[in-house]
């Protein structure tokens, strides 16, 4: 009773802080931009909609590169499957990332890909190396950004260009070492061991782990390419040596917001990220367009993912409420289940474990939700 008073205690935390968190740090975005309005206002501040509307078509392009990428990793893993039922099953499972519990969408992914006559063990290694492929090649492409900001970067007033380079060659080389197969899965294990969830091995050549990196690489290329289009609808004398740099920052915030853990989707880690990089890397930019730049990123991104998730889910249909209602049952059963171990009563109910399906993927499914949604 005590450990179900402690649980219940935990999740209203984690609910206040995922909900009043956001709001302090749009509260102080806010209230920065207002004081800094006359400042910013003394430029030639203007809006471009046509600049912003081919902002929002990267983004959407960026949305359907996703699914295409975990459609690589599959078939990788000798799993193969439709385009279209692949952006379905990747982009309406989606959907669900919006409903309180950040367990659903992945269940539902891992169930309605099963379907498909995907094992549930395949699926899995998928969404893990989906996931850390995705968070590398945004560290990768932050790298590769680094080797710019000595032409324009107040960074450079302190450091000296040659260091910002040399720092920007060792994180890919770091990333080349990091991302072999036998190093990855030792890593992987080790974090899995501090969290105290199962081990994984993650059957996958070092060539096919680089390829899906580099397939990831150029999608933030794509989201990059549409952040620097609407930094130049807002503020048209952009320099165009800003291009990379805004690729690496929309890459790297996207990373840091992702990691954050606390807010859903990063907000807040992920626009504080943008403007203070904006900072250091462009200052021939006001510092307050830094903050105006974070914000409306946040929109145009968060509209491109509803417009795509929401064609793919009302395609799905029938099929994807019925997957839905499968992975919430999956979902209160493990739950239960957890809730009888702390009372004693594993053995009582050992009988309606047992019958539930596939019982020995719950456990590395529930690691994976607990630690962190993938493709958030």
């Amino acid at each position: 009773m005590q450990f179900v008073q402690r649980s219940m205690l935990k999740k209203i935390g984690k609910r206040v802080v995922q909900i009043g968190l956001p709001i302090i740090v749009l509260g102080f975005f806010l209230y920065y931009v207002a004081r800094n309005w006359n400042a910013l206002a003394a430029h030639s501040f203007q809006w471009d909609p046509w600049l912003l509307a081919l902002s929002l078509l990267g983004f959407i392009v960026q949305e359907i590169t996703f699914g295409l990428i975990w459609r690589a990793i599959l078939a990788r893993l000798d799993a193969r499957l439709g385009v279209r039922a692949t952006l379905r099953i990747y982009l309406a499972s989606e959907f669900v990332r919006y409903i309180p519990g950040n367990v659903w969408h992945v269940l539902t992914r891992i169930l309605w890909v099963s379907k498909y006559g995907v094992s549930r063990t395949t699926a899995f290694a998928s969404m893990t190396i989906e996931l850390i492929t995705k968070l590398a090649a945004g560290v990768l492409v932050f790298a590769v950004s680094l080797l710019f900001w000595h032409d324009i970067g107040a960074v450079g007033s302190f450091l000296h260009s040659w260091f910002i380079i040399l720092f920007g060659i060792f994180i890919i080389l770091a990333l080349a070492i990091g991302l072999h197969p036998r190093v990855l899965n030792g890593l992987l294990n080790v974090a899995l061991r501090i969290l105290k969830r199962q081990p994984v091995s993650l059957t996958v050549r070092y060539r096919d782990i680089l390829l899906v990196t580099l397939l990831w690489s150029g999608s933030w290329i794509i989201a990059g390419g549409a952040f620097y289009l609407m930094v130049l609808a807002l503020w048209p004398t952009t320099p165009i040596a800003a291009l990379p740099i805004c690729v690496g920052i929309y890459a790297i915030a996207w990373d840091i917001g992702f990691i954050s853990f606390i807010t859903p989707s990063g907000l807040g880690f992920r626009e504080g990220a943008i403007g203070l990089l904006f900072a250091l890397s462009l200052p021939v930019l006001p510092t307050s367009l830094g903050a105006v730049i974070a914000l409306l990123s946040r929109f145009v991104s968060t509209l491109a993912e509803v417009l795509c998730v929401s064609v793919a889910y009302l395609s799905g249909g029938r099929q994807m409420r019925e997957v839905q209602a499968q992975a919430e049952q999956s979902t209160q059963d493990s739950q239960r289940a957890l809730n009888d171990a702390s009372d004693g009563q594993v053995e009582e109910r050992e009988g309606h474990i047992e019958s539930s399906p596939d019982p020995s993927k719950k456990t590395p499914i529930k690691a994976m939700a607990e630690g962190g949604a993938v493709g958030e």
